[in-house]
C-alpha cells in the first residue's frame, strides 16, 4: 500500500514539475501594434476646476474631471496605460480636460459624488453629469464612455 502512495506521489510530483516547466517557456515576442492607437498621446490637463468649468461654458464643451490620489496605483496605471494612448488623447481635445487631486479638495469629490479612484466624470457645460468611469478602465471603455458624454451634449441618447 505505501509503495502505491510514493508512485502516485511520485508521478504527481512528475506532472506537476513538467507542467510547470512547459508553462515556462518563453513565447516569441509579440509584435508591437501599428498605427495611431499604439502612438502616444498627452491629454493637456488643467488642475483648476473652477477655471476648467468657466472654460467649459465659453466654449460649449463638456468636462472631463479624473479625480485621482496621489496614493493610487490604478491612477497612475490610467494616466499610463489610457490617457497616454493617441486616440485617447485626441477623443479628449473634444472636452475640457481637468484633474483634481480627490484628497486635497474633498469638497468638490463629494460634490462629483466620487467615492472611489480613480473616477473621471463628465460634465456638460453647465455642470451635469453625463458620464463617469470607475476604476481602472480599459482605453476602449473610456472611449465608449468619452464617446457616449458626447452624444448627451448633442442631444442625441446612445
Amino acid at each position: 500500500m505505501r509503495k502505491r502512495i510514493r508512485w502516485l506521489l511520485v508521478i504527481v510530483v512528475a506532472l506537476l514539475t513538467w507542467g510547470c516547466r512547459t508553462s515556462l517557456v518563453a513565447a516569441p515576442p509579440a509584435s508591437p501594434p501599428t498605427g495611431a492607437a499604439s502612438e502616444k498621446g498627452t491629454i493637456d490637463w488643467s488642475y483648476d476646476y473652477e477655471a476648467a468649468l468657466a472654460q467649459a461654458r465659453d466654449e460649449g464643451k463638456p468636462l472631463m474631471v479624473d479625480v485621482f490620489a496621489t496614493w493610487c496605483a490604478p491612477c497612475k496605471m490610467l494616466d499610463e496605460d489610457v490617457f497616454s494612448r493617441a486616440d485617447v488623447a485626441n477623443a479628449s481635445r473634444n472636452f475640457i480636460p481637468v484633474k483634481v487631486d480627490g484628497d486635497k479638495k474633498p469638497d468638490l469629490r463629494d460634490k462629483l459624488g466620487v467615492s472611489s479612484y480613480p473616477t473621471v466624470v463628465f460634465l456638460s457645460p453647465d455642470g451635469e453629469d453625463i458620464g463617469r468611469s470607475r476604476g481602472l478602465v480599459p482605453y476602449q471603455i473610456m472611449l465608449d464612455v468619452m464617446s457616449k458624454a458626447l452624444e448627451k451634449v448633442a442631444g442625441v441618447q446612445p
